[in-house]
């Protein structure tokens, strides 16, 4: 599916094991199915069924769709063009080039817009609209997709188009569709999930600055406009619109189910709880449980020392990839004032103990109980991928959050420096 030439999902993606789908792309033209495919794929018409309609009315139906569909067998048929030109060449940046300067995207975006727009109401506007909204960016998707949303919205699973849109590139429009998806959901589970993922999209805003940060090559790729959105510093006021919208879903339909057996309510409030108790510079919340040989045993245990908190599990491939690094932290610093914890999330306990004797883990885990991923600590600290490493220092703040590879090195590495000072200047 074209996309144009950013996927910054793509450059996001982060070696680790998740409950959650991940939305990816590619550089590839798009297929070219008999039916209209976007990246909100899990839309779908909520059309009543049949009745008799007047002759006129069918008329009408009938002469979009068949427009419809000698323009769709055009693109389809561009398509096919630009993927035989693409596939005579070898050079990946040749591709990219034939893809930019030659995409038929907007091209029939306007016209898929055009047709829309001619004949209101009827299926063929609805699937063009899908068309432009999946198929194009810019000013194009801004327009089909408001004109999807002011037309369409009571034919469309709008919990779907919030799961899409939360996985776009953060933009100004983005925002603006979540507050017209919230006002145009009816009230219940679709205006409950709709809320959820628009703070979710919130939340993730400081990841893609980081991003960002790090791989000056995707900046170069965004619109100016979208790119100082993404980096302008709004962290208060994101932060309390996040709040907000997460206490409205907690006070609003906190009894409707999400998932499972887990309520919105459940759910909303982990998020409230990760935004405002576990954020960078923050005092880390306590953590009361056991380790693996039923010992009770608290965070604060640690206070003092650097602790560097693992969320992890055997079954998670990532995780046990990170077993023979963890074991050299843990010998390099076994005379400093560092302390390596983790959080097992194996729903089988003896899968645990074995996993640590066999692997010689030899530091602390705390159990998260026969739930696994979604045991009692992982679901209020609302971790939803694995391994998930926080680095804490010795007075119990939270000074790196979600580190892995060489930032967690670095990071410990800042941290005992600190610590060392601190005791150094002490004992003058």
């Amino acid at each position: 599916m074209v996309r144009g030439l950013l996927c910054l999902a793509c450059t996001l993606s982060i070696a680790g094991c998740t409950d959650q789908a991940k939305v990816t792309s590619a550089i590839d033209p798009p297929a070219a199915p008999p039916a209209v495919k976007t990246t909100l794929a899990a839309v779908e018409s909520e059309a009543p069924s049949p009745v008799a309609v007047p002759s006129d009315k069918e008329d009408l139906e009938a002469k979009a769709q068949m427009e419809y569909d000698a323009l769709q067998a055009e693109f389809q048929k561009s398509v096919k063009a630009l993927r035989d030109e693409i596939a005579t060449v070898e050079s990946k940046d040749e591709q990219i080039r034939i893809l930019a300067t030659k995409d038929p995207s907007t091209e029939y975006g306007k016209r898929f817009l055009e047709l829309a727009r001619a004949y209101p109401d009827t299926k063929a506007s609805f699937n063009a609209t899908l068309f432009v909204v999946g198929q194009t960016k810019g000013d194009l998707k801004r327009e089909a997709m408001e004109y999807l949303l002011d037309r369409y919205s009571d034919r469309v699973k709008l919990s779907k188009i919030a799961e899409s849109l939360k996985q776009e590139v953060p933009s100004s429009d983005v925002e603006r569709w979540f507050d017209l998806m919230i006002e145009k959901a009816k009230p219940g589970p679709v205006q409950a999930s709709v809320m959820l993922n628009y703070s979710q999209y919130l939340g993730q805003l400081p990841l893609f600055r980081k991003t960002i940060a790090i791989n000056p090559q995707v900046a170069e790729r965004l619109p100016s406009e979208q790119l100082a959105y993404i980096n302008s510093e709004r962290t208060d006021a994101q932060n309390q619109k996040t709040a907000a919208i997460l206490e409205s879903v907690i006070q609003q339909y906190g009894d409707l189910k999400y998932q499972g057996r887990e309520t919105f309510g459940e759910k909303a409030g982990s998020e409230l709880f990760e935004l405002t108790q576990l954020q960078v510079g923050m005092t880390v919340p306590e953590i009361e449980g056991e380790d693996l040989d039923g010992i009770p045993f608290k965070l604060s245990d640690y206070r003092g020392k650097v602790v560097m908190l693992d969320f992890w599990g055997h079954w998670c491939p990532p995780c046990r990839a990170m077993y023979g690094h963890e074991q050299e932290l843990t010998q390099d610093l076994s005379d400093q004032p560092f302390v390596l914890l983790g959080v097992n999330s194996d729903a089988n306990k003896q899968t645990a103990i074995d996993a640590v004797r066999s692997e010689n883990l030899s530091w602390r885990h705390f159990w998260n109980g026969p739930r696994g991923t979604r045991g009692p600590i992982s679901k209020k600290w609302n971790v939803e991928g694995w391994p998930t490493v926080y680095l804490i220092d010795q007075h119990g703040v939270i000074r790196y959050k979600e580190v892995l590879g060489d930032d967690i090195d670095k990071g410990i590495e800042t941290l005992m420096a600190e610590l060392h000072q601190e005791i150094s200047a002490s004992t003058r």
